[in-house]
């Protein structure tokens, strides 16, 4: 049985959240890890390789599948991936471009791929042309809906992440042909992205008890474990940094610049999507420039 649907990102766009809703899923089996990147960057391993990722799933499984956020930018990954599976779902959630190009950096400098006395978004933006390509939602959205029809293509906002979750697990959950009225455990969990961590060692340790226990069958009891507030604010306040507070916030001619250099792919996502909206401070500042 072959994946049926793939989810591709965008980075910084709640993957993580879309990817434990499904994964909660009874008639839903999701890879393990979440990302791939078969379509990308492992391509050259062939079908066998990506496969063996879902060879020991149960067959009475509705839909199965994984979510890379590498596929959306990749020029090749939607000419392959309709090669593999021309009846493939996608799924696809975006936010405003120039929040999530600061989510991006946020990110780079969590990893350590940025270091040093200055650590700026506007010095990253200079230094990592990624942060706007991500964002170019539209300009990769179209190569993807050349070869795969529209009504195949399901496209969520974070912001409706944020504000209406339970109602997107269940857009999702109809997209993919599922029962919608499953209630996901994970509906509410929020990811944060701007947060490190002080002892990695520890972190890596706490994750990987999680994973034996995962493979031991009890994953949902090593959730609520992790969801308890008390676990939750020893975390936080003894191995974990907020990176918000240490890294400024755009400076208000950045978010500008950034708004106009967004401005012809949001109006293009706009007419995309068929809306007259889009549910972004980048938006409407488009709208108020324009007037």
């Amino acid at each position: 049985m072959k994946p049926t649907f793939i989810g591709l990102g965008a980075q910084k766009c709640a993957s993580t959240w879309m990817y434990r809703v499904l994964q909660d899923h009874p008639e839903v089996a999701m890879s393990e890890p979440k990302e791939l990147d078969y379509f990308s960057y492992y391509y050259g391993r062939g079908y066998y390789w990506y496969e063996q990722f879902f060879a020991d799933i149960a067959t009475n499984k509705k839909a199965m599948g994984e979510i890379s956020p590498s596929y959306l930018p990749h020029p090749l990954a939607p000419q392959r991936a309709y090669l593999y599976n021309p009846d493939f779902r996608i799924i696809l959630a975006v936010r405003d471009p120039v929040e999530r190009a600061y989510s991006n950096h946020l990110h780079m400098v969590k990893l350590g791929y940025l270091k040093g006395s200055d650590c700026s978004f506007e010095y990253g933006l200079k230094n990592n042309p990624m942060y706007v390509e991500q964002s170019r939602y539209a300009t990769h959205l179209a190569a993807w809906l050349t070869v795969f029809p529209r009504n195949q293509v399901l496209v969520l906002f974070q912001e409706d992440i944020r504000d209406t979750p339970l109602m997107q697990a269940r857009t999702m959950y109809r997209f993919l042909g599922l029962t919608e009225e499953h209630q996901p455990y994970f509906v509410e969990e929020k990811v944060n992205e701007s947060l490190s961590v002080k002892n990695n060692r520890a972190d890596v340790f706490l994750k990987q008890i999680g994973q034996l226990g995962k493979s031991m069958g009890v994953g949902r009891v090593v959730e609520v474990v992790k969801r308890n507030d008390l676990i939750r604010h020893l975390r936080r306040r003894h191995n974990q940094i907020d990176l918000r507070k240490i890294i400024p916030p755009l400076r208000e001619d950045t978010k500008a610049y950034l708004q106009d250099v967004f401005a012809d792919d949001m109006r293009e996502l706009a007419q995309q999507l068929g809306r007259k909206e889009l549910p972004w401070p980048s938006w409407r500042a488009l709208l108020n420039k324009s007037k």
